[in-house]
């Protein structure tokens, strides 16, 4: 019985690290990530770690489909046609969700950022687009997601 047991705990923590380990930090992955076309766009998202949610991972939608998984500590990208695009996340313990509208042109890079507030009773899904300049003070240390839509809840 007690076998059966250690290899349950073995079992359980291989799948909750292989589905927390993404890949490399950004900073070192950046010199690996294909160059955008210069007629395509990219919205890179990411979410810093932070006190609030944990354990919260809504999936991310680009115009009603899904491109990932919020996870504290991570970051990833889509690269899209110029347009008009909105990205939604579920709010964590409310009804509806959380939005922005983001118009992108070719060869322009977005960056949005999402994170889980407190409030009275658990996590707040908070989500905005951010300036270059702020994101990039934010990012390196995140690691990269090779498959954004890993792990599904």
């Amino acid at each position: 019985m007690r076998i059966i047991l250690v290899l349950l705990a073995i079992v359980s923590i291989t799948g909750i690290m292989g589905c927390a380990t993404f890949g490399p930090q950004y900073a070192s992955a950046r010199k690996d990530i294909v160059p955008l076309s210069k007629e395509k766009g990219r919205i890179v998202i990411y979410r810093p770690s932070g006190f609030y949610g944990g354990g919260m991972r809504p999936d991310i939608h680009l115009n009603g489909n899904k491109v990932g998984i919020s996870r504290p500590g991570t970051i990833f990208y889509v690269d899209v046609n110029p347009g008009k695009y909105q990205v939604s996340i579920p709010t964590v313990l409310y009804p509806g969700e959380q939005t922005v509208d983001i118009t992108i042109s070719e060869n322009e890079t977005a960056y949005i950022k999402n994170y889980m507030g407190g409030s009275a009773i658990g996590g707040r899904t908070n989500i905005e687009v951010v300036k270059t300049e702020q994101a990039i003070t934010e990012i390196d240390e995140l690691e990269f997601m090779i498959e954004p839509h890993c792990c599904p809840k």
